[in-house]
């Protein structure tokens, strides 16, 4: 009898992040419509994912749809490197409307591990162009991750160990502590104090700091205001680049079109993928400020960094489609307001179960932190049983496993899902972690 999965064995393809020899059972998606997917035995599912944290208004969006074919039927490709197109263009001068002035150049790519590489190539090469030939070295959270292209991954400081295998890696990060007790304050301030005498003792070489505004793989942990300010601030009296790695929280995840908004600071480089979309074709982007532009401009040079893609017009015109809706009156108000609703319910339901640590996050970014007997992480045994199950009630999750900081599982619903599909993400997990007291 046909159980609708695929081994690893008996197929051709090898899945990204999985033991080859595991002989894993993987569930065959055939079709998406909305929040839902089904697979090829007909079983629904709410992705309470949104893919990969990407396909955030949802599958089989009419618009989206409608923006492609309209592109598809004009050009597929153009070569950015030779010409120019109105589709990449126009995303373009958008994407700059969204974000503060002194921002005002796109560099596109197709992903966010692309988008934080090329952010790494231009901090290096910037401060050579401008004197400083010793500002290399990146700071970077000890829990961080920026992605799986050599600069992304040598950035990341969660799975060092699973990555030990492909050194050396990319030379000049140093990882600072992340920010987690947010609850202590005497604890953020010696957070603060560490990144300051961080940046004393470290400013001659120390070319930029890469932050997400809230952790992201690493635990769902937002970066509490004091400390990014403390940063943005550091940063302007030591003349360090502030890049924000906006891959997860961009376009509306937070219930604002970017997390930075939060916090009232702004960054001197901005690393995007995800969202820029809706995840419906391959594209990112890094968008540069007004100095680090003219220091090229003055150089007389070029940024060496080219992928076949970049600035796809088909991944453009479903980029234009993204933020038309993005845009509407009270879109992001609304997902501000779900999002809020989502997380207080979650906290209401979840917090007299023993399994559950802590909930935490903003907007459609949710952590759900568990712990073991003795007030101890979960297991990763455990929560593998965990995403299982709630797979089985047809809920899918993401883990976060970062012992002993956290672990737990992660939630990003598209942010089209309504309340009533809240409650039932809320309903199916009470029931799955309530077994697991």
């Amino acid at each position: 009898m046909s159980t609708g999965m695929t081994t690893m064995r008996d197929y051709p393809l090898i899945h990204p992040l999985n033991p080859i020899n595991k002989g894993e059972e993987f569930v065959e998606i055939v079709e998406g419509n909305g929040i839902y997917i089904k697979d090829r035995m007909g079983r629904i599912y709410m992705d309470g994912i949104s893919g990969l944290w990407n396909v955030s208004l949802g599958y089989n969006h009419p618009l989206i749809n409608e923006y492609i074919l309209r592109q598809l039927h004009k050009i597929p490709f153009v070569h950015l490197g030779e010409h120019q197109n109105e589709t990449s263009t126009n995303l373009a001068r958008k994407l700059l409307n969204l974000v503060p002035t002194h921002l005002n150049k796109v560099l596109y790519t197709c992903t966010g591990s692309e988008s934080v590489e090329l952010a790494i190539k231009i901090v290096r090469q910037f401060y050579s162009l401008s004197g400083y030939p010793l500002k290399k070295e990146i700071a970077v959270l000890d829990h961080s991750y920026h992605g799986t292209y050599f600069g992304g991954m040598s950035a990341s400081g969660i799975d060092r160990e699973l990555t030990k295998d492909y050194h050396p890696v990319v030379s000049g990060f140093h990882f600072l502590h992340t920010p987690y007790h947010q609850e202590n304050e005497n604890q953020i301030r010696n957070y603060e104090n560490q990144v300051e005498a961080f940046f004393l003792n470290n400013h001659e070489r120390l070319a930029a700091i890469i932050l997400e505004p809230i952790v992201g793989s690493g635990g769902i942990i937002p970066i509490p205001a004091s400390y990014l300010q403390k940063v943005q601030s550091l940063c302007e009296v030591y003349n360090v680049l502030l890049v924000f790695d906006e891959v997860a929280t961009g376009f509306g995840r937070t219930g604002k079109m970017f997390a930075f908004e939060h916090f009232g600071i702004t960054p001197d480089i901005l690393c995007l993928s995800k969202g820029i979309n809706s995840g419906y074709l391959p594209l990112g982007a890094v968008v540069i400020s007004e100095e680090i532009f003219r220091t090229y401009v003055n150089s007389d040079t070029h940024i060496e960094h080219l992928s076949t893609q970049n600035g796809n017009p088909l991944a453009c015109s479903a980029g234009l489609a993204t933020l038309e809706v993005l845009m509407k009156d009270n879109f992001l108000e609304n997902v501000k307001e779900k999002g809020t609703y989502f997380i207080e319910r979650l906290k209401e339901v979840l917090h007299v179960l023993p399994i559950v640590s802590q909930v935490r996050g903003i907007g459609f970014m949710t952590g759900i932190e568990l712990r073991s007997y003795g007030n101890e992480p979960i297991s990763a045994s455990s929560l593998n049983s965990v995403m299982s199950i709630l797979k089985k009630r047809g809920l899918i999750a993401y883990p976060f496993y970062s012992p002993p900081l956290t672990c737990g599982l992660s939630l990003f619903p598209p942010l089209i899902t309504e309340k009533k599909e809240l409650d039932k993400m809320i309903y199916t997990l009470e029931r799955t972690l309530r077994n697991f007291t």
